[in-house]
């Protein structure tokens, strides 16, 4: 059986400052259709996305910016 492997961005965040705020992004971020599975990452400040089709960059950035946060990077993993 062939499973499709997932893709994968990572996404720079600023503007967290507790886990309030990286649950706010996930649930933002896994309500998009695209999205397979998102992980919030506050020591960090980075989310990081797995998809299997395509995701917009102006998307997820608008996304994580209507929360008040700041898109610092989107890059994406092979």
């Amino acid at each position: 059986m062939f499973f499709k492997k997932s893709k994968k961005k990572i996404i720079g965040i600023e503007g967290m400052h507790c886990e309030k705020c990286a649950d706010k992004i996930d649930k933002a971020l896994e309500d998009l259709s695209d999205t397979d599975r998102v992980k919030v990452n506050l020591k960090k400040k980075t989310a990081t996305i797995y998809y299997n089709n395509s995701i917009d960059d102006l998307l997820l950035q608008k996304t994580i910016e209507d929360l008040g946060y700041t898109v610092t990077g989107i890059k994406e993993i092979h």
